[in-house]
């Protein structure tokens, strides 16, 4: 009976090692995670107010708006658009009666040659490209955190019935790049 028993605690034991040796070989997991980027643009000016200007007159803005880009970390492109305030309307070629145009371009600085082709607003939102709203800065493909600077030419209706100051929304938005 001694030797039944030595030889199932021999075997038990053999098993058990056996179990330890496969404990001890290993294996790998692979972990996958997706990132949701989100998308968002800051702009710290909430107003610029132009020099008042006459009929069929021009102005522009003396200090910048900043945009940053303040997602998740992924590139933006920006696109602007307006809203008309309530007795006149955007023109993307010239001012005419009841009628003004506002350009913006992104630029380090407020010296830029304003061309209506490429800085005019309108009431539809127009993607930022390497020349649409564009100086020596765009609104193309801005890195997270990055800064562009922004500003403003008013070219006045030829002729208005409206005195008193008019405000004009700009709506910046920011997609994925």
């Amino acid at each position: 009976m001694k030797k039944f028993l030595a030889g199932i605690l021999t075997m038990l034991l053999f098993l058990g090692f056996a179990v330890c040796v496969e404990a001890d070989q290993t294996d790998s997991v692979a972990v996958k995670v997706t990132i949701l980027s989100s998308i968002s643009v800051d702009i710290t000016e909430t107003e610029v107010v132009l020099a008042s200007v006459s009929t069929g007159g021009t102005t522009a803005s003396t200090t910048e708006v900043t945009v940053t880009n303040t997602g998740s970390g992924i590139d933006e492109t920006y696109s602007l658009n307006l809203i008309d305030p309530t007795d006149w309307t955007a023109s993307q070629t010239a001012p005419d009666a009841e009628v003004y145009v506002l350009n913006a371009a992104f630029n380090s600085d407020g010296t830029l040659t304003w061309d209506e082709t490429n800085h005019a607003l309108s009431t539809t939102s127009v993607v930022c490209t390497s020349s649409q709203f564009a100086g020596d800065q765009t609104g193309v493909s801005v890195p997270y955190n990055e800064v562009r600077k922004l500003w403003f030419q008013f070219q006045a209706p030829t002729a208005t019935s409206v005195t008193t100051q008019q405000s004009i929304t700009v709506t910046i938005t920011a997609q994925v790049s």
